[in-house]
């Protein structure tokens, strides 16, 4: 390892220590008015043992526990959790706001409702449909699944999970196919599974859900052209709106992946607001224009006491050594 990679990993970690230390008491003293963090996750387990079954890539999942102190943290630091119907509404730029999202549509989201519904807070879902209609298990949990059975190192699987990013959706498929057998998008369990289209329809009902889109095929758009763009927002809308009776205004980019003309075909294609994985806070009033480009922070698979903090001041220290190193970039 070189010294320049000792330094770029040291430091941020050094800055997050520093943080911990810090960040209490800048918030005794700085206004969290005219804010609106967005967290993003992915899977909900029931308890901590069955991240023990390796079913499920570890991303960002949560357990309910985890998922139950996050509502409570941020209700005791009143914030009011929002919608995107609060959002067609109007927010009031003297107070603080928190929205909670969770992609591709695994059926262990159905554990996050009894949460939702002790705090009467809501929560919206970006929904893949193309495992939803095959209930298929998702690309990058076949990896971890197949490789982690074979012995292989997290890093290395989530190495493997990068490379195939580049690649368009059948060409991901084939190379599963290729490497695990006819059978790889079998789900094992319930953990790992997509919603079927009667689960998403009973879940939609639910007064607290908001349905969005996430694409058909979970494909990160900039490696398609933008007709083919369309036609996953349009494939994806398609199937939600005759499940779930009404067409989602509201969008994820897989991956986070995009660019102003995505954008644009978004906008095209009737969404209202489109979510990034860009982690900063949306600042109050928000611009509204045609569309709106919501930033979301990656909720954390460990308890919100270790980086709440770090979210309410709009930053971590991966992102301010990042940001300052392009700074000098930039100048140079």
């Amino acid at each position: 390892m070189g010294i320049k990679h000792k330094v770029d990993s040291s430091i941020p970690i050094i800055i997050d220590k520093m943080g911990y230390i810090f960040n209490p008491l800048i918030l005794r003293f700085k206004s969290e008015k005219n804010q609106l963090l967005i967290f993003y996750f992915h899977g909900v387990y029931e308890s901590s043992q069955q991240k023990k079954e390796c079913h499920v890539s570890p991303q960002n999942n949560i357990t309910k526990e985890q998922l139950s102190d996050f509502v409570k943290y941020f209700l005791l630091k009143k914030y009011k959790f929002i919608s995107p119907k609060d959002l067609e509404k109007g927010l009031d730029k003297d107070k603080s706001y928190v929205m909670i999202t969770f992609d591709d549509g695994y059926y262990n989201n159905f554990y996050s409702l009894p949460i939702l519904e002790e705090f009467r807070v809501p929560a919206t879902f970006f929904i893949t449909t193309r495992n939803l209609v095959s209930n298929s298990s998702y690309w990058w949990d076949v990896i971890y699944k197949y490789r982690t059975r074979e012995g292989v190192s997290l890093e290395l699987v989530q190495e493997e999970q990068e490379s195939l990013k580049r690649l368009h959706h059948s060409e991901i498929d084939q190379y599963l196919l290729d490497n695990f057998g006819d059978f790889c998008f079998t789900p094992w369990s319930d953990l790992d599974r997509p919603m079927s289209s009667i689960e998403l329809k009973v879940f939609a009902n639910h007064d607290l859900v908001t349905i969005g889109n996430h694409t058909h095929s979970h494909s990160i758009l900039t490696n398609y052209n933008l007709a083919e763009a369309a036609e996953e927002f349009k494939k994806s809308n398609d199937i939600l709106t005759k499940i779930i009776g009404y067409t989602p205004t509201t969008m994820a980019f897989p991956n986070g992946n995009y660019s102003s003309s995505l954008i644009e075909v978004a906008n095209k294609a009737g969404f209202k607001y489109v979510f990034t994985t860009k982690s900063y806070i949306n600042r109050l009033p928000l611009k509204y224009g045609n569309i709106i480009t919501l930033n979301r922070f990656m909720g954390r698979a460990i308890s919100i006491h270790s980086y709440g903090t770090f979210t309410r001041l709009g930053y971590n220290g991966s992102l301010l050594f990042n940001n300052f190193k392009k700074k000098i970039k930039d100048l140079i």
